[in-house]
């Protein structure tokens, strides 16, 4: 038996083992989700995004945070932005410093 020959029992034999792990299963719908399956997954991620939104709309003070956030990245460009972030969002003053930038932002 060639090495060629020999390669393509070992890659039958580790084919069979494979299919039997997997119940049956041929490897091209390993790992696939069913129809009923793909849309659940669909509607929760429907769901899921509706609640983020709703919490988002209720909490206008995030995107103001979050804006004030990439303003100061953006304007003191830090080598080290975990580090900022960090710094940033423990600042003791931070309430009033997101207060004040979303003022200045609305008046303008």
């Amino acid at each position: 038996m060639s090495d060629r020959d020999s390669q393509s029992a070992g890659d039958a034999e580790e084919h069979d083992v494979l299919n039997e792990a997997l119940g049956g299963v041929d490897e091209a719908l390993a790992g696939r989700l069913t129809y009923d399956q793909q849309e659940r997954l669909d509607k929760t991620k429907i769901q899921i995004n509706m609640e983020n939104e709703r919490y988002l709309q209720a909490h206008p003070e995030i995107k103001d945070m979050i804006g004030v956030f990439v303003h100061q990245v953006l304007e003191y460009k830090p080598d080290d932005i975990l580090r900022f972030a960090g710094d940033f969002f423990t600042r003791p003053d931070l309430y009033a410093c997101v207060k004040k930038k979303s003022e200045e932002v609305r008046k303008n």
